[in-house]
């Protein structure tokens, strides 16, 4: 009797399929730069893939799938998915985050678009937790002086903050841009550090 073989799994097709992916996950950055998060239809995916339709469906099942996709594959852009590495240092963190507010505004409409929306905020959630938890432990490591509550409340502050809901009001509401920003983030922060020491 003959044991049945294991199904044949091409390096070159799942290579080729990832490659595809990433063609129709950059159609869609394409269209968010110039439009609004309506114009991302799967037909115009297609259109500025240069691929037919019937291909987007096969990578992706729905427009919504792509959406979820399109938001988890910027998330990972931006943050190095799952081999981030965290700042160690609260300086670390806010020159980080000054590399953040530059993309943000290099892509402005797709963060607006994406990471505000309820897709967005579902996916990011996981992340604010994570930057809390740094936060808290860099806190406890540079100002060992504060209790557990004051470092949860401080960290709570730096995070909504560097937010991009933050970004996105500064940005469209008094037009500042992202050295502004940063600029404006890093002296609140710096404040509210003086006054722990």
């Amino acid at each position: 009797m003959t044991k049945p073989r294991a199904p044949y799994r091409s390096p070159l097709r799942a290579r080729l399929k990832e490659q595809t992916s990433i063609i129709i996950l950059e159609a869609v950055a394409a269209i968010l730069r110039e439009a609004d998060l309506s114009a991302v239809s799967i037909a115009e995916v297609a259109h500025i893939a240069r691929m037919s339709e019937q291909t987007v469906y096969r990578h992706y099942s729905s427009r919504d799938a792509l959406l979820r996709a399109f938001t988890q594959y910027y998330l990972d852009r931006e943050t190095g998915g799952p081999d981030r590495k965290l700042p160690e240092t609260i300086a670390e963190l806010q020159a980080w985050v000054a590399g953040r507010y530059h993309d943000w505004e290099s892509d402005h409409r797709i963060v607006s678009e994406i990471y505000l929306s309820p897709v967005g905020r579902e996916l990011r959630q996981p992340l604010h937790a994570i930057g809390y938890a740094n936060i808290i432990h860099m806190l406890g490591r540079e100002r060992p002086n504060l209790g557990a509550s004051e470092r949860g409340d401080i960290a709570a502050a730096m995070l909504t903050l560097m937010s991009v809901e933050n970004f996105v009001f500064l940005h469209r509401t008094l037009g500042f841009g992202a050295k502004q920003i940063h600029a404006s983030v890093k002296a609140a922060i710096d404040a509210i550090l003086a006054g722990t020491l």
